[in-house]
């Protein structure tokens, strides 16, 4: 089984609720839920982010000065005429470059062990009628790095609370209740499951060993380990892996072209937060994507934590030509990972280490 998609299922028995209303959408980490693409789409092996690109609009940047210069003819002999003054606005930052300054200031995870371990926050804004509540869970994965033994998975519901002030006060005027009843689209209630305000219990759930998802195959630790440090070289390995991994239908050279976009920019998430991979990668990984066509970026943007960071974003295309707006959110300062964001869901990385203490089993 995807272990992503697992990974869903236990979120979904740990919380009081699952995303039932939410729109399916590519994710390229936990939840994962694929969408229909206006092609067809690959095979069940292949983890699918079922959406095309948008439009390639490749980001770029203006230098504007302004220049203020006094001077006068007036000024008394041997007096030098005031000093002029400019005023120089920063250039507006681009994708490419934030990506390139963090690519000289990431680091890996140093270390070894028997267990990769990662953490990450899952927030998710619900209409329970009338406003919105944001809901959080945790989880926490430790992946065995040798092969055939179970992936542990240690989540827990944070619980929920009205996403913004005019929520907060809707949420007032209707009593301020500690519970909400999910409704799905059709208005109907969502399986009887509840959203909670108050947080919920540990939960522990293991599943069989197995390989890290990577490029829609899986890779050993070791292959993880030989993972090229060099961007073309790191992209065209994933597109191998992507090809090889095969495709439904016939696909047009323009529809692949797209398609490779998208899954490079949703496989920099993995390779940046899920995978134990070796100096040198994530700085290709940050290279890679500052190679990508039709970036975005935002200097001022906030993770759902409220941490300070820039976001590139890159925008998939749904089955009726929509886009879904997404963003990765790094700090350029330190060229850290912060988080993945997509409509109303975001991933919020917190850390990774490896450890050589077994996971926690109950």
């Amino acid at each position: 089984m995807n272990r992503h998609r697992e990974a869903m299922r236990l979120i979904a028995e740990a919380r009081p609720s699952v995303l039932d209303e939410a729109p399916s959408r590519p994710i390229p980490s936990f939840p994962y839920q694929p969408m229909p693409m206006p092609m067809p789409t690959p095979p069940a092996r292949r983890r699918s982010r079922r959406l095309l690109a948008a439009g390639l609009v490749p980001t770029a940047a203006a230098v504007v000065a302004v220049v203020v210069a006094v001077g006068s003819a007036s000024n008394p002999p041997g007096e030098s005429p005031p000093t002029s003054s400019i005023a120089t606005a920063a250039p507006p930052a681009t994708a490419r470059g934030l990506l390139l300054a963090a690519a000289e200031k990431t680091t890996t995870t140093p270390g070894t062990g028997d267990f990769w371990v990662t953490k990450v926050e899952l927030h998710h804004v619900y209409d329970v009628g009338g406003y919105h509540v944001q809901g959080s869970s945790e989880m926490e994965t430790w992946h065995p790095l040798r092969r055939g033994e179970d992936v542990t998975f240690v989540t827990r519901w944070l619980g929920a609370a009205p996403a913004t002030d005019a929520d907060k006060a809707a949420w007032r005027a209707a009593g301020s209740p500690a519970e909400w009843a999910l409704t799905g689209p059709d208005g109907k209630q969502a399986h009887g499951r509840k959203l909670t305000a108050a947080p919920g219990k540990r939960d522990v759930s293991v599943m069989p060993g197995g390989d890290f998802a990577v490029g829609g195959t899986s890779l050993t630790y070791a292959q993880i380990q030989a993972l090229p440090a060099d961007p073309d070289k790191l992209k065209a390995y994933l597109i191998k892996l992507d090809d090889a991994a095969g495709r439904d239908g016939t696909w047009t050279p323009d529809q692949i072209a797209r398609w490779r976009v998208e899954m490079l920019f949703s496989e920099s998430w993995t390779l940046l937060s899920d995978l134990p991979v070796p100096d040198g990668v994530p700085a290709a990984t940050y290279r890679m994507l500052a190679g990508l066509p039709g970036l975005t970026v935002d200097e001022h943007a906030r993770d759902a934590k409220g941490r300070a960071g820039a976001a590139i974003g890159y925008a998939y295309r749904n089955a009726d030509g929509s886009a879904v707006n997404t963003r990765l959110v790094i700090d350029p300062d330190s060229g850290s990972l912060l988080a993945w964001e997509q409509r109303s869901d975001a991933t919020v990385f917190l850390s990774s280490r490896y450890s050589s203490t077994p996971p926690p089993r109950s």
